[in-house]
């Protein structure tokens, strides 16, 4: 009896070290995936806060182009380049989604990306859309990113 106490002692010992280890393992993992989910959570927010456009058209007077296509201008006000196509922006008329919309420059050349400050067109064919009915309609323009903005106009 006299030699139980002290090997009962070592094995609680033991057992105790063993269960401290495994806490300190499974905090370190935690501590990690949070660290990990708060960087790329931070890239994310720092990707749409340099992201950035407006639709600078007068929304009382909305152009068309000599095939009678709506023209919304946009302009990239962020500090990075937009992807500027139909794989990479979405536009939505009076809540129905423009699946035949086109990309140009001011001067109507076909483009996929928009520079920081530049200004480009997005042609709408209103034969396809809500835009047939005269009255007020709403454009909303998302891009890949999840940045959106919309325009309340009148044709």
């Amino acid at each position: 009896m006299a030699a139980g106490g002290p090997a009962s002692e070592l094995i609680m010992f033991i057992v105790a070290v063993l269960v401290a280890g495994s806490v300190a393992g499974a905090l370190a993992y935690v501590t990690t995936d949070i660290a990990h989910g708060m960087n790329d959570r931070g890239a994310m927010l720092a990707d749409q806060l340099r992201t950035d456009f407006a639709i600078i058209n007068d929304p009382n007077n909305i152009p068309q182009d000599s095939n009678g296509n709506y023209m919304f201008y946009i302009k990239n006000i962020g500090k990075t380049k937009i992807p500027f196509n139909s794989d990479a922006v979405q536009v939505f008329i009076d809540g129905q989604i423009v699946t035949d919309a086109t990309f140009t420059d001011v001067n109507g050349n076909t483009i996929t990306a928009l520079d920081p400050y530049d200004v480009s067109v997005i042609h709408i064919n209103p034969a396809n859309t809500p835009l047939g009915n005269s009255g007020y309609h709403k454009i909303l323009i998302v891009l890949e990113n999840g940045k959106k903005r919309s325009l309340i106009f009148k044709i």
